[in-house]
């Protein structure tokens, strides 16, 4: 008996599932409340993200400027986040916090880089205004029009930019205004290429 147990100890080895290999922590939501509340300084993001993962530094801003900011995640892409503080010298209260890649990064309704105007139309609940192409601002979400992007939690603004994907028709370029239904703007295709929480200005 003891000998049948010993030759069947390799086999029930060999079958026992292992253990999944662990991926990276889930991130929280992109939102102005948790690790990018308005009272956050870089000390809490170290705490929850690792010292190696946040580091201060100088990024492009727009116009050509660089400016200081807190970066998360600096070697990967992908879950790669700016904040560009109200109080630079003490690394506090953030004024805005920025997302530039397609990665896992979410608003609390489930919007993204590479989120289509009909998307975020669903998630706002109705159409929204947002500037025309071509030009430093191009693509930027103007007003929520009434709809829930205009009510975020925790005191800031979700600001959202487009650009279309490729070449287009229609005349949606330059510094104007433009509904998210109208049509020239929806045959442009165009997806989310920024995300914003703004504390400040724009």
């Amino acid at each position: 008996m003891l000998r049948r147990l010993i030759a069947a100890l390799p086999l029930a080895i060999a079958l026992t599932p292992l253990p999944a290999a662990a991926g990276p922590d889930p991130l929280p939501p992109f939102a102005c409340t948790g690790p990018f509340a308005a009272d956050t300084d870089e000390a809490a993001l170290i705490r929850q993200f690792g010292r190696a993962n946040v580091v201060f530094r100088a990024v492009p801003a727009a116009e050509g400027e660089m400016v200081k900011a807190t970066v998360l995640f600096p070697q990967d892409r992908s879950r790669r986040v700016e904040i560009i503080w109200l109080d630079e010298k003490k690394r506090r209260r953030p004024g805005d916090v920025l997302v530039y890649d397609p990665g896992p990064w979410r608003t609390p309704e489930g919007i993204g880089i590479g989120a289509t105007l009909a998307e975020v139309e669903a998630a706002n609940g109705k159409p929204f205004t947002l500037s025309g192409f071509g030009w430093d601002y191009g693509g930027s979400v103007l007003d929520w029009d009434g709809g829930r992007f205009a009510r975020t939690t925790g005191g800031c603004r979700l600001l959202l930019r487009f650009e279309p994907p490729g070449t287009y028709e229609g005349d949606v370029d330059g510094d104007r205004e433009f509904r998210s239904d109208n049509k020239d703007m929806r045959a442009a295709k165009p997806v989310v290429y920024q995300m914003q929480l703004s504390y400040g200005g724009e």
